[in-house]
């Protein structure tokens, strides 16, 4: 009777312990896809670096879309959405359209958009970060992407995109929560039609 109710005793320890991993990590998953909604309407600072440049700028998120204006060393803008985007050389007044839905920005829209894609990446939790990182191929290439979050409360802290020939990083800072941009400010019309 005794070695009965000890092995009895040890499987619920063990079933506390796994359900109580997975309710944790369950809670992570959503903490982080609430937060990941909540970035529409918010800015935030950053610092992007790869093997050759260090450029600072803002990027806006707003309901479909993306924008990231460059504002050191040059004057770009990047206008995204999850199927198409606009690269704006504001010096030379030139635009470029191009599609994203065979690149991984339409990863980052699936990440920020879609709640059980996060729970398909693999997920880390240091001290007071959060880690989500997953590996991907596209037409033949290798990358590894990585998002980094602050823990309590979560905010996005960090992206790396690693590929075979490059890797960036950018760094966020000074979050700005609600925020109200009209559609104007996401257009992908060419601001430089003549």
């Amino acid at each position: 009777k005794d070695k009965f109710l000890e092995k009895i005793n040890f499987l619920i320890i063990i079933l506390i312990l796994f359900f109580s991993q997975n309710l944790y990590a369950e809670n992570i998953y959503e903490k982080i896809y609430n937060y990941n909604e909540g970035l529409r309407n918010s800015s935030a600072n950053f610092i992007q670096t790869n093997h050759k440049d260090v450029q600072e700028g803002v990027v806006y998120f707003g309901d479909k879309r993306i924008k990231i204006d460059y504002k050191k060393p040059r004057n770009l803008t990047i206008i995204l959405s999850e199927k198409k985007g606009m690269y704006i050389n504001h010096e030379l007044e030139e635009t470029e359209f191009f599609l994203t839905k065979k690149s991984y920005i339409k990863i980052f829209f699936d990440i920020f958009k879609k709640e059980n894609y996060i729970k398909n990446m693999n997920i880390k939790q240091l001290d007071n970060r959060v880690e989500i990182s997953e590996k991907n191929k596209l037409d033949n290439n290798f990358f590894n992407i990585k998002l980094v979050y602050e823990n309590d409360p979560i905010k996005l802290r960090l992206l790396e995109i690693i590929s075979d020939d490059e890797k960036i990083q950018m760094g966020f800072f000074d979050h700005k929560f609600e925020k109200f941009f009209d559609d104007s400010f996401f257009s992908m019309i060419d601001p430089y039609l003549n």
